[in-house]
């Protein structure tokens, strides 16, 4: 008797710390995707403010029509029913199309300089992450050809398996 109280004792709090251990991870997770998707959705609005400074269509660079904005390469992230999305990378400042309505593109983590990037290209201290970011642009808005809503998704596999977690902003 005396060693199964034991045990309960040492059992129970040890529970209890792995599942805040695990709370925690999901919640840097959380936080974590949750400013990659910003950032992609302040890019768009770079890409849109540069635009109209420069004269140009506001969409440049993120849709079909047009190769690239005042500064980056062009995407395909701009569809009428959320056909198309694309991967930006606002470090290099590009956009680049996914061949579909979602990007399967793992960002990349540069442990020296603590940013994500979709460039592999400055050695060891670049890693692949866990996170895949996707934006699309749907436009028209209902008849205001003026309008567009953009849809920034990150998603990250889920420990254990299952279904992706991931956190969705939209504009």
């Amino acid at each position: 008797i005396a060693i199964l109280i034991l045990m309960l004792s040492i059992v129970g709090p040890l529970t209890l710390a792995q599942r805040g251990l695990s709370a925690a991870l999901v919640a840097k997770n959380k936080t974590i995707a949750y400013f990659l998707a910003q950032d992609a959705m302040e890019y768009v609005r770079f890409v849109r403010d540069s635009n109209k400074l420069a004269g140009v269509s506001w969409l440049a660079g993120l849709d079909a029509t047009s190769n690239s904005h005042t500064g980056g390469g062009g995407g395909r992230c701009v569809s009428t029913g959320n056909s198309s999305a694309c991967y930006v990378d606002s470090r290099q400042d590009t956009a680049t199309y996914c061949g579909g309505a979602t990007c399967a593109n793992v960002l990349n983590y540069d442990s020296t300089n603590g940013w994500f990037t979709y460039s592999a290209t400055n050695g060891t201290d670049i890693l692949p992450s866990i996170f895949t970011r996707s934006v699309a642009i749907t436009t028209p808005i209902a008849a205001n050809s003026s309008d567009a809503r953009v849809v920034v998704t990150v998603s990250w596999p889920r420990q254990g398996g299952g279904t992706p977690r991931q956190v969705v902003v939209q504009e």
